[in-house]
């Protein structure tokens, strides 16, 4: 490998190795000093590679290469992993987690098999109050009815969603950013459902959904990010929504997933939004 160049944001790093990718030059990105490193897997194309950058250095706006970049959006290869999805439960799938992800799928399925070990008295601990005055002495009630799962599809369900979600916003953008969509996703989700129903429910579904209407929104507003939602999980997802909603699929959190998938959108389109804002000031300059 030889290395290109060195890009002061991923953003614009990712945007132009979709731009290479569509003309079959292969490239890997890795982070070194604050910076984000290009390497050409084969030597042999640096002129053509090089030629490519000076162009997208003085217009990256050009519609040639945000359209190549756009046609690309596959995951471009990181040292740490190649690109694309990994086989599921593969070492290669379980080490692209990040620590949020695999803390909240430890901690979810600790907590699922608590009942066997020690009674009920944790789950009674993490379900939401039954009064929102609750809420004041004990205000991480509001976030932990998120763990608690009834059963085991429901469990093998919003784990496998998680992981796929979490681990993608975990990846390209970063462990706090997950954090802060988890908990405000969780928070209005759960919040919803209490007012819907009272405070016996539970599940990451809320999250699940948030997670999707945050990616979903986000790679509308920003396609350069390059890690779009494939259309078939969003329809797949939001047809599951409908079911749920005219109860083919028994008794569902449906606020919780529609509040969830809400605060999800407007997550996703603000930071979008300002983070393409950003990238098109600094390209400016």
């Amino acid at each position: 490998m030889i290395e290109l160049a060195r890009f002061p944001h991923a953003q614009p790093a990712r945007m132009f190795a979709g731009v290479l990718k569509a003309q079959g030059i292969a490239s890997v990105l890795h982070e070194e000093g604050g910076q984000t490193v290009m390497h050409l897997e084969d030597p042999a194309r640096f002129d053509e590679a090089r030629t490519l950058l000076e162009a997208f250095a003085r217009n990256p706006n050009d519609p040639r290469f945000s359209d190549a970049a756009w046609q690309a959006s596959e995951p471009v290869q990181h040292r740490e992993g190649q690109g694309g999805q990994p086989p599921l439960f593969s070492g290669r799938w379980l080490a692209g987690m990040g620590p949020v992800t695999k803390l909240v799928l430890i901690v979810t399925l600790l907590v699922y098999l608590s009942p066997m070990l020690f009674g009920s008295g944790i789950y009674r601990a993490l379900m939401f109050p039954p009064t929102l005055e609750g809420l004041l002495s004990q205000p991480w009630r509001l976030f932990t009815p998120m763990l608690l799962h009834f059963g085991v599809l429901h469990i093998a369900f919003n784990l496998l969603w998680w992981l796929d979600l979490g681990r993608t916003i975990e990846r390209y953008q970063s462990s706090l950013q997950l954090v802060w969509v988890t908990l405000v996703t969780s928070g209005i989700s759960s919040l919803a459902q209490f007012l819907a129903s009272g405070p016996a429910f539970g599940g990451l579904s809320g999250v699940v959904y948030g997670l999707l209407g945050y990616l979903w929104l986000y790679g509308r507003v920003n396609p350069r990010a390059g890690y779009a939602l494939r259309r078939e999980i969003v329809i797949f997802m939001l047809v599951w929504l409908v079911i749920c909603y005219v109860g083919l699929a028994g008794i569902v959190a449906n606020e919780a997933h529609l509040a969830g998938l809400i605060s999800g959108c407007v997550l996703g389109a603000l930071t979008g939004y300002y983070r393409r804002r950003r990238f098109y000031e600094q390209t400016d300059k």
